[in-house]
């Protein structure tokens, strides 16, 4: 999908992660395992990500990158669109709105985290 949107840098994208067999059973955990790379020998990689929640998915994807030899991995995270038509999302949306943000405050389970 990167390829397709991100014209200027087209030709030099690569698809360089394989979800490896047992993604399924890990769960939201970090965890390098998740997926497979061929060796990078120091390439400096840009890990474009469609993050919904955690981020546990690409900070598992940079680690199998940096085993994998990447030098450095920095990753851009595009942020999901929500179609406000859609059921009660825009019920969901509104909510969301009359919250107050705060960094110590996780917004899954509502609590204090850190």
């Amino acid at each position: 999908m990167a390829a397709e949107i991100v014209g200027p840098t087209r030709a030099r994208y690569r698809d360089l992660l394989t979800a490896a067999p047992e993604a399924a059973t890990l769960g939201r955990a970090v965890s390098p395992a998740r997926y497979t790379s061929a060796g990078l020998w120091g390439d400096n990689i840009l890990l474009i990500d469609d993050t919904w929640t955690t981020g546990n998915h690409a900070q598992s994807a940079s680690a199998a990158l940096k085993a994998a030899g990447a030098g450095c991995v920095a990753i851009v995270v595009l942020g999901r669109h929500l179609n406000v038509d859609y059921g009660d999302t825009a019920s969901h949306v509104e909510q969301a709105r009359l919250r107050r943000f705060s960094w110590g405050v996780c917004v899954l389970r509502r609590g204090a985290h850190g």
